[in-house]
């Protein structure tokens, strides 16, 4: 259970092989490829060319994976739409996948030798993203016109009580007649009566715009142009040879023809994803490896018949990496050595099956600088214990137990996945004995106690997370300490957690003193230690302090540190709270189910069962989140400040990240 350590391994070898080295270390899962140092008369790696093909390769597929998500969206609605309304739209059904395979859900194994084809054989793929493209641009066209239509008919609803088609509203050889809109508040403020020939009909009236149908004689088209210019008056544009109800419904018909071809395009689109995608997600994940190998050219520096290219491997794998390396066939040479002292290399930690799943709580703060302790084996004990205490209820630990391992046992993760699940599991475990020591059952009393019951005596109960917390706090300050005597910082750490823990021991003899009269004697030995404590508090905080002035604020500072060491012992009242919180919620819906049950006759009982499921599901769902969220937070604040660097990154080897597939040594191909 520790940080493994690496190997920095420099290779140089010829440029005919650098493809097929770069392929071998892909997927040996042992290589992380870091810069190499800059050499004298050599040039640097440069696969941009390289990278910008793959790059655009690896966007187009982008592009499909997406379309395919949406218009699978607009045949959902098509298909809610349609059951809601029974108007057939479409033929299309999804896909059904049976429930294990949803919760399995894993990704497909491919074998290497399916891998290297998948570029080569890639055509279809490629057509498809083609005719994709086609669709995506129809279906844009076909917008924008819906756009528009709507725009047209949002136009045309303020003639719509206008029975004339458009281009019959017109002048003769003496008299104009105009067909327009105007605002209504000016048109009923507007005064036609000095201009009598001048006739205005209001047709419609909406959204306090007026319709309206103008008529003059020419002779006074001045005048009156004035006049209606004085109102704002808007003449129609349109000229249809129909009505605008006409009109309108014509363009309700070309909607409902675009809907049609909307759905049928997303048909289309997704008959091709049925065809193709599975070969579309090895090809996307092939590229996504051939971008990793691009990178490490980039990394590396070379002439015109060698490379050299520096990597990471953990120390275990350096004798398989070698092996490997040998039987490509390749020409180079390689040189394992380890990492300077002031080098920073990847993070790798292995810990047993208890203990890795709790690497993912650690990690979601920050993963362990490589040369400190690991603090994984630290958290999976504190998180486990604390996870229980905040649910504690047996029946609730039960199945969230349950729960965790049987999913986890559907889904068979491979190595390295369903850590969740694990902790979910593993957390129930905890409650269920926490909540055997409290006596609590789905929120009830069934058995008695092996401690206490927290809901009787919630002073004990704060007294218990409170000194759980304070051993947690000591525990992460021992950690520190250790620490810096490994790193050869002993005065530091004798001065620094050292004497803090002499002066608890001092506080604990002087408080004991006082409470146990058989150790009334102590007290005199209590302040001496208590006073020999904070001496060295004092001078652990002037240590490595600068002048008198420096040392002497370091020193009182230290002292003020108690504030926070006891703001931090504080916190941990969130496992008293958040323990409490699940008995009293389960002891509420236990209360409501049985007030329904006993007021209504029959149904009570029926509203008896559905209160009580629905509601100790809801108080195990919201207080494992609770214990999750809560738990991390005394890890990350309270803990991890006493003795965590952090700051490292997580071992990535080159060829490991594929996002749709499994890629493996079936097939036997070599490289």
């Amino acid at each position: 259970m520790a940080l493994l350590p690496f190997k920095k391994l420099t290779l140089i070898a010829h440029t005919r092989d650098e493809e097929r080295i770069l392929t071998l270390l892909s997927r040996t899962g042992s290589v992380e490829v870091t810069a190499t140092s800059e050499i004298e008369r050599c040039a640097k790696g440069d696969a941009s060319e390289r990278a910008e093909l793959i790059r655009s390769r690896a966007a187009e597929l982008s592009f499909c994976f997406d379309f395919w998500r949406a218009e699978r969206v607009k045949l959902d609605k098509a298909l809610r739409r349609q059951e809601k309304t029974g108007e057939h739209l479409t033929d299309y059904s999804p896909v059904k996948v049976p429930l294990l395979d949803k919760i399995r859900g894993g990704k497909p194994d491919v074998a290497f030798d399916e891998f290297d084809r998948v570029a080569e054989d890639s055509d279809a793929v490629w057509q498809a993203a083609k005719r994709l493209r086609e669709i995506s641009a129809e279906e844009a066209e076909l917008m924008g016109e819906q756009t528009r239509g709507a725009a047209l008919a949002e136009q045309l609803s303020f003639y719509e009580k206008c029975d004339l088609p458009f281009d019959a509203v017109r002048g003769g050889r003496h008299v104009e007649i105009l067909l327009g809109t105007a605002p209504t508040d000016l048109f009923k403020a507007a005064d036609f009566s000095d201009l009598p020939a001048l006739s205005v009909t209001e047709i419609d009236c909406r959204r306090r715009v007026s319709t309206l149908l103008v008529a003059y004689p020419l002779e006074q088209k001045e005048l009156c142009a004035d006049k209606l210019s004085a109102i704002s008056f808007a003449k129609c544009g349109f000229d249809f040879p129909m009505t605008a109800t006409e009109k309108v419904s014509e363009l309700k018909t070309r909607t409902a023809e675009i809907d049609r071809r909307f759905i049928a395009l997303a048909e289309e689109a997704a008959a091709i994803e049925r065809e193709v995608r599975p070969q579309a997600e090895i090809l996307a994940d092939y590229y996504r490896v051939e971008a990793e190998k691009a990178e490490a050219v980039d990394a590396t520096f070379r002439t015109s018949t060698a490379f050299v290219l520096t990597a990471w491997v953990p120390a275990h794998l350096e004798e398989s990496t070698e092996k490997a390396l040998a039987s490509s066939g390749a020409t180079y040479y390689s040189l394992y050595e380890d990492p300077a002292p002031e080098e920073k290399y990847p993070t790798l930690a292995k810990n047993n099956p208890v203990v890795t799943p709790y690497e993912s709580i650690t990690n979601m703060y920050s993963a362990p600088s490589p040369r400190e302790i690991d603090p994984n084996p630290f958290v999976a004990f504190f998180y486990f214990i604390l996870f229980g205490l905040m649910v504690s209820d047996a029946a609730y630990g039960l199945i969230l137990a349950l729960g965790g391992f049987g999913l986890y046992a559907l889904k068979r993760p491979r190595k390295g996945e369903g850590h969740l699940l694990l902790i979910i599991g593993m957390g129930g475990v905890s409650t269920f004995l926490w909540g055997v020591m409290f006596g609590g059952y789905f929120g009830e009393s069934f058995f008695p106690p092996v401690m206490f019951n927290p809901m009787n005596e919630p002073l004990k109960m704060l007294i218990l997370s409170v000194a759980l917390g304070f051993f947690q706090i000591l525990f992460g300050m021992g950690i520190s300490f250790v620490a810096k005597c490994k790193g050869g910082k002993v005065l530091y750490a004798l001065f620094g957690e050292g004497s803090w823990f002499v002066l608890f021991v001092g506080l604990g003899l002087f408080v004991a003193s006082g409470m146990v009269e058989s150790l009334a004697a102590a007290k005199l030995a209590g302040l001496i230690v208590l006073a020999l404590g904070g001496a060295g508090v004092l001078v652990g905080g002037a240590l490595g302090k600068k002048g008198l002035k420096g040392k002497l604020i370091g020193a009182f500072g230290n002292v003020y540190n108690v504030t926070g060491f006891m703001s931090d012992v504080l916190s941990y009242c969130r496992l008293f709270g958040l323990g409490l919180a699940t008995g009293v919620v389960g002891m509420v819906v236990n209360l409501i189910a049985g007030i329904l049950r006993d007021l209504i006759p029959v149904v009570g009982y029926v509203l008896f069962v559905v209160v009580l499921v629905v509601g100790h599901v809801f108080n195990i769902a919201i207080n494992t989140l609770g214990a999750y969220v809560h738990n991390s937070r005394l890890q990350y604040v309270e803990f991890f400040s006493r003795f965590y660097t952090g700051g490292g990154h997580i071992f990535k080897p080159m060829g490991s990240s594929p996002k749709y597939i499994h890629l493996g040594n079936k097939g036997g191909n070599k490289v």
